[in-house]
């Protein structure tokens, strides 16, 4: 499904270089996924909303070849990927990522406050 920030009068927050991820030995599918979202800035402990990260088609898929290299369960992979990695937006330039508000919002510690350093 093609999406564009300008039809869902999304403003980004910050545009980002994609960044460049790979699998270190050991590591499982979703590592991949989780290592683009670090790379991005989250610090894996704040909530995470995918959807509101976008980009281009050839980052996405890039990414979706590494899995299927290592994982070749094309399935699997795909609906991974579906549910869990970043939303495709063809206005978006070449190697950029468009992380949207909301993309991440802190942890609730356990007295109920948002963890804020």
């Amino acid at each position: 499904m093609k999406t564009s920030v300008t039809e869902k009068k999304d403003t980004p927050i910050a545009i980002v270089d994609a960044p460049k991820v790979s699998f270190a030995d050991g590591e499982q599918a979703g590592d991949l996924l989780l290592n683009f979202y670090r790379a991005l800035g989250w610090n894996g402990d704040d909530s995470l909303d995918p959807c509101k990260v976008r980009t281009t088609k050839e980052v996405y898929d890039g990414l979706l070849d590494q899995m299927r290299e290592q994982y070749p369960d094309t399935i699997r992979v795909g609906m991974f990927m579906v549910n869990i990695g970043p939303s495709v937006d063809y206005d978006i330039p070449q190697g950029k990522v468009y992380l949207l508000e909301g993309w991440i919002k802190p942890a609730v510690s356990e007295e109920g406050d948002d963890n804020v350093a």
